[in-house]
């Protein structure tokens, strides 16, 4: 009985062992992946920002352009008295 009890703990410690491990690889690639993840997201942010920028940079020169044109347009010319 005594040998039973003893093999029974040894293939509990073994399974154990054994499932700790392979939960231990599947953290390390899903860190991985993880990872890998985060860099792919930041380019993509990166460039969207960049083109945000650029829209946004040609909305203020177009704006500022029509400012400009607005401004001379909308100065009256006065006769002197």
């Amino acid at each position: 009985m005594d040998q039973a009890i003893i093999a029974l703990l040894g293939v509990v410690i073994t399974l154990t062992l054994y499932l700790d491990r392979g939960r231990r690889a599947d953290l390390a690639q899903l860190r991985q992946e993880v990872h890998q993840g985060d860099a792919q997201l930041r380019e993509e942010m990166q460039r969207g920002f960049a083109h945000l920028t650029e829209m946004i940079m040609d909305l203020v020169n177009r704006v500022g352009r029509l400012e400009g044109r607005a401004k001379a347009t909308s100065t009256p010319t006065q006769p002197s008295q």
